[in-house]
Parts: C-alpha cells; structure tokens; sequence
C-alpha cells in the first residue's frame, strides 16, 4: 500500500520504520471467533483498528501479537458471506 496524503496507519508506519512489511491479512469466518480463540490463550489480541466497508465486510488489524507486522483479520458479512 502506497498513502498517498493524510495520516493514516500506513503513513505512521513510514514515519517509523521506513518501508516494509505493515501487515499481514487473513480471511477469517468470524473474527469474534478467532478473537475470543486468541484471548483464551492469553493472547489479549489488542485491537488497534476496526471498520467495515459498505455493510459487507469487517476488518479488524491486531497489533502486539507478533514481533513483525500488524494482523489482519478480515470477515465477509451480510448477503457475500
């Protein structure tokens, strides 16, 4: 992803790493699922950003987990799901 004005999570990473890898994605089934998975294991999964796109799709990214990139959850809701 390449920002291309305004801040964003993606211009917050140039600043401070330079270029690289920001995150890694994963469709999921249900991220409350896969949240609620990584909770029970201690994991705490902090999630740093939520949205969804036109009532069809959520994505949360989870910060914390890995020494590397941010994780990606995205989930297919409503008539695509």
């Amino acid at each position: 992803m390449q920002p291309l004005d305004g801040r964003s999570p993606y211009t917050e990473f140039l600043d401070l790493h330079g270029e690289g890898v920001h995150h890694l994605a994963y469709v999921v089934g249900s991220i409350d699922q896969h949240l609620d998975s990584l909770r029970a294991t201690g994991e705490g999964a902090p999630v740093t950003f939520e949205a969804s796109i036109a009532g069809r799709t959520r994505f949360v990214y989870l910060d914390g987990l890995t020494h590397g990139p941010a994780i990606e959850l995205i989930e297919m809701i409503g008539e695509d799901a």
